[in-house]
């Protein structure tokens, strides 16, 4: 687990102090597999003193109420015990009594759902803000679900779930889902996974080939379904549909495209946009959704793993057509997805925030 901590999420914080430099603080937080919040953090220079956490069930009212933990700034690194895992929580670090940092988990383990995402804290730099917490969601395939993992979706505060698959994809949705959550399906197309897969087993795909289907894909994804991101947008420009969860079968291709594309309205820069794009390798089970394949030969084994990865070079591919098409993101967005400049800045209004 620690191993993947330092590819989450990294805040800086500026804030004012004595000196003529404040320090730039970096923290990672994760939830591990018992609900607990595994935090790190490392201080440029060295800062004395102690860091105390503070927790609340709203990103909108963080305070200093309700202390939770407390170490020495040295020790770099603490565990949040929760008790009640079934629901969310937000932190504020506050070190040496005088520099804040709000930041919560970025992943969240619902039984039943993988790669269950926050896409808050991501820094804004041009704006000197971040993503909010507890606004937007990305996450795998929603179907059935145990009585337990649809409380915690509604204790997350959940309105809107939006659906990136195919018909020819879906499980019947649980009544208790329709009723819970606005449900909104916008079909995103891929090609024929099972043909695909059909292909690796009989070997007449390879990993290599395989890397290039999912290429093309992605390229695919930019050049045919601008309105589909159209439909997307629309809703999340819509405060009262808030909070968002969007999802796919397993929140890597599609909605790892449509997550880098909000991102970039928002003015994410590219390396934290790949960064939230690579958790997917993470937070989805590669090795049980492909457990079929462990009798297959090693390259087979290969192409499969490939499939279900979230490879740079397929974030890439979507990036360079949109570049190809239009010169750059911002201008795919405009043009292609027909965005307007203020419906772009009403869109940040809505999900960014400064750090206190």
């Amino acid at each position: 687990m620690y191993r993947n901590l330092y590819c989450l999420l990294m805040l800086a914080a500026l804030l004012p102090s004595c000196s003529k430099t404040s320090p730039r603080i970096s923290v990672v937080c994760e939830e591990n597999n018992v609900g607990n919040s595994v935090v790190k953090w490392e201080t440029i220079p060295e800062i004395p003193g102690e860091v105390k956490v503070y927790a609340s069930e709203s990103p909108e009212h963080t305070g200093t109420e309700h202390l939770v933990a407390s170490a020495p700034i040295s020790d770099q690194h603490l565990t949040i015990i929760t008790t009640d895992p079934m629901r969310r929580y937000y932190y504020r670090m506050v070190f040496a009594e005088k520099y804040k940092v709000d930041m919560a988990t970025r992943n969240i383990n619902i039984p039943g759902i993988q790669n269950f995402r926050d896409l808050g804290g991501y820094p804004s730099y041009p704006h000197h803000k971040f993503v909010r917490w507890g606004m937007l969601y990305r996450s795998g395939e929603i179907n059935r679900l145990r009585k337990g993992s649809l409380k915690k979706l509604k204790n997350l505060g959940i309105r809107t779930i939006i659906d990136l698959r195919s018909p020819e994809e879906k499980i019947e949705l649980s009544k208790s889902l329709e009723k819970n959550f606005s449900v909104v399906s916008i079909p995103i197309a891929t090609g024929n996974m099972e043909q695909i897969i059909n292909g690796v087993q009989d070997r007449s795909i390879r990993s290599d080939t395989v890397y290039r289907i999912v290429e093309r894909m992605n390229r695919e994804l930019i050049t045919k379904y601008a309105a589909q991101y159209r439909k997307v947008f629309d809703l999340l420009l819509n405060e009262d549909n808030y909070p968002v969860v969007i999802h796919c079968s397993s929140g890597k291709g599609r909605t790892g495209i449509v997550s880098a594309l909000i991102l970039a309205c928002l003015d994410v820069n590219e390396d934290k946009i790949m960064e939230d794009y690579r958790l997917s390798n993470d937070y989805f089970n590669i090795p049980r959704a492909t457990r079929y394949a462990y009798n297959l030969p090693v390259r087979s084994q290969e192409a499969i793993t490939t499939l279900f990865s979230a490879r740079e070079d397929f974030l890439n591919a979507a990036k360079e057509e949109a570049e190809r098409q239009y010169g750059d993101i911002k201008t795919y967005l405009r043009e292609g997805i027909g965005l307007s400049k203020q419906e772009m800045k009403h869109l940040r209004n809505i999900l960014l925030t400064k750090q206190p």
